[in-house]
């Protein structure tokens, strides 16, 4: 009877773990393809609207047209998608996405993924575009300025030191609201670490200052 019991239990604790197994493989599986899916419907819109004249684009909604359309070629599972467009710029060739996947385990349990992605396509703009200032403060002493094409993004400085201090971020004081953030992104030349605020890129579009702030 104990030998009974015994084998019960070990083909109950073998279903379990199998069942685990499986979820955890479909869930790794669905993430994998997520990122794969937004990164190459990202990579082939940029391509094909940046890299190429393409007269059809006059508008950021013919260019997130142009995304949802690559991203939908790419989708190959029955899961249902969610997209947001955080930030999209066809002139100057941004792009920041989140997909959200929902899908079910094998044991019919609901269960989602999800992924980022933001990419700064390097391209000259034709016209002259004015320039815009971006200061970084510690105290009333200039950290470090940069001047940039109104509506670019601006790189995140290197992170200042204060003895005694430990840096917390940059705070708005013109511009932007709030706390600032430093963001990774892919550009033509590699990662790069940009300013950002709210989630997405901040496109200096006025002259900004910022405030190191300190605890």
């Amino acid at each position: 009877m104990k030998k009974v019991a015994f084998g019960i239990a070990c083909g109950i604790t073998a279903i379990f773990v199998f069942a685990l197994m499986l979820t955890l493989y479909g869930r790794s599986a669905r993430q994998t393809e997520t990122n794969t899916i937004l990164a190459q419907a990202v990579n082939s819109t940029l391509s094909h609207v940046m890299g190429e004249r393409n007269d059809t684009i006059e508008k950021n909604e013919d260019f997130i047209a142009d995304f949802l359309q690559a991203l939908l070629v790419q989708k190959n599972s029955d899961s249902d998608l969610t997209v947001s467009i955080l930030e999209a710029d066809y002139e100057y060739g941004i792009l920041s996405v989140e997909i959200t996947e929902k899908f079910r385990h094998p044991n019919g349990k609901k269960g989602a993924v999800s992924e980022m992605r933001t990419v700064i396509f390097d391209k000259p703009v034709d016209r002259e575009p004015e320039m815009r200032t971006v200061s970084f403060y510690l105290d009333d002493e200039l950290y470090k300025e940069y001047t940039i094409p109104q509506n670019s993004v601006c790189a995140f400085p290197v992170t200042p030191k204060k003895e005694g201090a430990r840096f917390r971020g940059f705070r708005f004081v013109t511009g932007g609201s709030g706390m600032a953030a430093s963001l990774t992104v892919d550009a033509a030349k590699g990662k790069r670490n940009v300013l950002s605020n709210g989630g997405a890129p901040y496109r200096v579009s006025e002259n900004t200052k910022l405030i190191a702030v300190f605890d």
